[in-house]
């Protein structure tokens, strides 16, 4: 059946005209004048409806069968370089490939040779010929089995490389995917493949080259060769149904590689069934003989005199403990990777008796090898990239963080390091490093702005500038230290990250409570009144510069009003200390389920929380300011006297509420049209994307936008208290007006991210280009959120507005009135959308982390280092360890962090 455009946008459009016809009528009761420009408004918002409508309703173009070729070529070229750098970044290629020899496990593991066509067999170091003999077998579906370090993705990786290096013609594209995140019971084996792919290789998301669904398409007519690495990594329950899986996806004659452990996969079989048709390959010690060519290849010349008691003892003694280790590939990489400083001696090896004593010796020998200058300082054939690497970091640090990343990964099920994933590893907390000054910036904004609204009275720009900046930065700084030492944490569970042990001589007892309650008044009390006394100064400045001026206003200022400002600013922190307090005691009562983080939900409870902070810096500010040039002269400095408190504390809720509505007014465009798409996956922006598609989106963006700015607009004319005093069909004009402006505006820069977020640069599969290209796109909310309202400030000085006879129009004009309120509402709607990045999550996370000691300041530099001495191995946008015997050991804690196995050390 032909599938046909949906109808429910069109819909949604005839409904929405029908409500705007309904509306338009009953405005033109209420008066001609107010029913022109209503009427100016609404037909824009219908034909912007209808616009969206018409682009929602339709159909999404299918890839062509030449898109289909393109996206197989890049894939293929992603893959080969990808691969070949992973090789060549892991010594697989220095100088060769160990010998491995891998013979046929057809009888123990496999299934009917006449099933599969013919056996198979060959060696790592002659990967060609493997290659050759892997594109011979009439199914092409291979097993390959060994046990723990046995060169089993070694030799996948290997593969992969020669299979792409001279494909033939309609040869599907061999991509390596690790099987570790693979949950079978919830997603078919080609659904979880085109969306790894899709996820891995994010160049195949660009539609207007390769078409929709490019990844998918290509694993559904397949395009694909899946190499899946690690069916052992599976949990044991899941593996019966995950070969099952395999098994019905490979039906129609589907090519397959497979690797898995040789104990667990011959569990599986027995308990299951054989991977149909498919070749099974076991990997066989290597020869003591192999061992010793591939060292005196390895090895530089000037180590050579110390390697070789190793190399005779091989020699005379095919049977000892070193030569039983040495025959697991794994091995042989570690003891030349651990030997290579000219500090080591390698003859340790040859005077160990148990060959699981000496591989356990290796592991936890790595770290304090390669994190080391003394590794690669004796080496000038070391790149410069590897020497910085090994030096900028202690190794007790780096065993740290990669212990901890080992048992992040162990707990989420998966392989892949993602650095925007690393905020899974710890608990909600509303108060850390980077949502405490979140939140404190919006109260710092909020004051900042109504303060700039305030001082544009009397004072000069450089001095008001001077003047918001402190308001600002003081009370940011302060409601961050507030919040951050106010917040109690749950004591039910352990602070920090979860799972992670409790540092020894953690403090307890009776007298821990009273000393941390001590410190925690000290330290905010040494940052709070510093800063009070700042804070007391501005004002003090603008009184004094107000009561000479000749404003309409009725202005007593009294002696050290300074003091008393600072003294109730301060006063309003430990109200905003105890409010802070009380939601931190409340929540840890609250029983339940813990709440959605990332739903529709979460998101507008954080809107209205960061709408009432940005409300409670507003009054702060506009009280301070106003009562200060409000105070009745000639009493005493301890009687504290204003004119009309209540009637000013009025007009100043008002100025709060209003700004407050506007800001409200900003992010809720800004949520409907949900500029970071809805996702903390990372993201980037590609200015090179073809200029039709940006017309092709911005009828429905600015549809969206308009659509939002009205009905926002709409429904806070009705508790906006600034134009109370007007007629409602002109409050409804007036707020409409400026909904419909900003949501123009947001459209039209919703319309450009939209356009400009097509990755398309096959650089965005490295971990660190994704980094910096989620970080180009947090930069462009930010200024996504601030052009508008800095918009409305050029035109509204441009034109004059504030001065215009119209009632209205004054009221437009005189909403965010001064450049410092339009900049303090961009930049506190710019940060709460910026905050729904991954970026943020990340940086948020690294800096919990660091405070914690479980990461350095900058996880994915570590990361990239660890890469480059080979712990690490570069997958697509993600790490993963490049040994999972080496994540197991860490994994399992033997080895203290205060406690490193060094070469020599006696540690069994």
């Amino acid at each position: 059946m032909r599938r046909g455009r949906a109808w429910w946008p069109w819909a949604i459009g005839a409904a929405g005209f029908a409500v705007v016809v309904t509306v338009v009528v009953i405005v033109i009761d209420a008066g001609a004048q107010a029913a022109a420009t209503s009427l100016s408004v609404l037909l824009s918002a219908t034909a912007g409806l209808l616009s969206w409508s018409w682009h929602r309703s339709r159909p999404a173009a299918p890839a062509t069968r030449a898109e289909l070729d393109q996206a197989a070529e890049a894939l293929a070229a992603m893959v080969r370089r990808q691969w070949t750098e992973e090789a060549a970044a892991q010594g697989l290629l220095d100088p060769h490939p160990l010998a491995v020899r891998w013979r046929s496990g057809q009888a123990e593991a496999g299934d009917h040779v006449r099933m599969v066509g013919r056996t198979m067999a060959g060696r790592s170091d002659d990967i060609h010929a493997f290659a050759t003999a892997f594109r011979a077998l009439p199914h092409r579906r291979l097993v390959i089995l060994g046990d723990p370090g046995a060169g089993k993705t070694t030799l996948a990786t290997l593969l992969v490389r020669e299979l792409l290096r001279a494909p033939e013609p309609g040869e599907p594209v061999p991509v390596l995917l690790d099987l570790a995140p693979w949950n079978p019971r919830k997603e078919p084996l080609p659904e979880w493949m085109a969306r790894r792919i899709h996820e891995d290789y994010p160049a195949l998301r660009n539609h207007e080259t390769y078409g929709r669904d490019a990844a998918r398409k290509l694993v559904a007519e397949g395009r694909v060769l899946p190499v899946l690495d690690g069916l052992d990594e599976l949990p044991a329950d899941l593996r019966p149904r995950a070969l099952t899986a395999v098994n019905h996806a490979i039906a129609l004659h589907d090519p397959l590689v497979l690797t898995s452990r040789r104990a667990e996969y011959h569990r599986l079989v027995e308990e299951t069934d054989v991977i149909t048709a498919a070749a099974v390959v076991v990997a066989e010690p290597v020869e003591a003989a192999d061992v010793i060519d591939y060292l005196r290849s390895a090895v530089p010349p000037r180590r050579i005199a110390a390697w070789q008691p190793v190399l005779d003892d091989l020699t005379r003694r095919p049977d000892s403990a070193v030569a039983q280790a040495l025959s697991v590939p794994l091995n042989v990489w570690l003891a030349r990777t651990v030997y290579s400083s000219p500090g080591t001696d390698p003859t340790e090896l040859i005077h160990c008796t148990d060959a699981g004593a000496l591989r356990c010796q290796l592991l936890d020998a790595l770290v304090p090898a390669v994190f080391s200058a003394e590794t690669t300082a004796s080496d000038p054939s070391a790149p410069d990239a590897r020497r910085t690497a090994a030096s900028r970091w202690h190794p007790d640090e780096a065993r740290t963080a990669l212990g901890f990343l080992a048992r992040h990964i162990e707990r989420q099920g998966t392989d892949d390091i993602a650095w925007w994933e690393l905020h899974r590893a710890l608990r909600p907390n509303p108060a850390g490093p980077l949502s405490g000054p979140v939140a404190g910036a919006m109260v710092g904004l909020g004051a900042g702005g109504m303060a700039g609204e305030y001082y544009h009275w009397v004072l000069s720009p450089l001095p008001r500038l001077i003047c918001f900046l402190t308001v600002t930065l003081a009370t940011a700084v302060a409601a961050t230290a507030v919040t951050r030492l106010a917040w109690v944490a749950d004591r039910r569970t352990p602070a920090g990250p979860p799972h992670e042990p409790r540092p020894h001589g953690h403090p307890r007892g009776r007298w821990h409570g009273v000393v941390e309650t001590a410190r925690r008044l000290g330290t905010g009390c040494l940052v709070v009144l510093p800063l009070s006394l700042a804070v007391g100064a501005v004002i003090e400045h603008w009184a004094r510069a107000a009561q000479p001026a000749k404003v309409d206003l009725e202005i007593g200022v009294v002696p050290y009003t300074g003091v008393r400002a600072g003294a109730a600013w301060a006063l309003f922190m430990a109200l905003l200390a105890l409010g802070v307090l009380g939601v931190s005691l409340l929540s840890r009562r609250a029983r339940g389920q813990p709440r959605d983080a990332a739903g529709r939900a979460a998101r507008l409870r954080r809107i209205l929380a960061f709408v009432l902070l940005y409300w409670l810096g507003a009054g702060l500010a506009g009280a301070l300011s106003y009562l200060s040039v409000r105070q009745a002269a000639g009493r005493s400095v301890t009687d504290v006297s204003f004119i009309d408190p209540l009637g000013d504390l009025g007009l100043v809720g008002q100025d709060a509420t209003y700004h407050s509505c506007i800001f409200l007014l900003i992010v809720g465009i800004m949520a409907g049209l949900d500029p970071t798409v809805g996702s903390s996956r990372p993201a980037r922006l590609d200015f090179r994307a073809p200029r039709r598609l940006l017309w092709t989106m911005l009828p429905a963006c600015l549809g969206r936008g308009m659509l939002l700015g009205i009905g926002l607009g709409v429904s806070l004319s009705f508790v906006e208290p600034w134009s109370a005093h007007l007629p409602w069909w002109e409050r409804f004009t007036t707020t409409g007006t400026l909904g419909v402006f900003f949501g123009v505006l947001f459209g039209a820069g919703l319309a450009i991210l939209r356009w400009a977020h097509v990755p398309a640069a096959l650089e965005q599969e490295t971990p660190r280009s994704t980094l910096e290209g989620d970080r180009t796109v947090a930069a462009a909310l930010m200024v996504f959120a601030l052009v508008p309202l800095l918009a409305k400030w050029i035109i509204t000085v441009q034109a004059d507005l504030a001065e215009s006879d119209e009632p209205g129009v004054q009221v437009l004009a005189y909403s965010l009135l001064t450049p410092e309120a339009n900049l303090s509402v961009g930049l506190a709607a710019g940060l709460l959308a910026v905050s729904s990045t991954a970026y943020f999550a990340y940086r948020e996370t690294s800096l919990r982390l660091a405070a914690a000691r479980r990461l350095p300041r900058h996880p994915v530099a570590f990361m990239e280092d660890a890469r480059l001495l080979h712990v690490l191995r570069q997958v697509g946008p993600v790490y993963q360890f490049c040994h999972a015997e080496f994540k197991d050991r860490l994994v399992s804690g033997v080895t203290a962090p205060d406690d490193q196995a060094r070469p020599g050390a006696a540690r069994v």
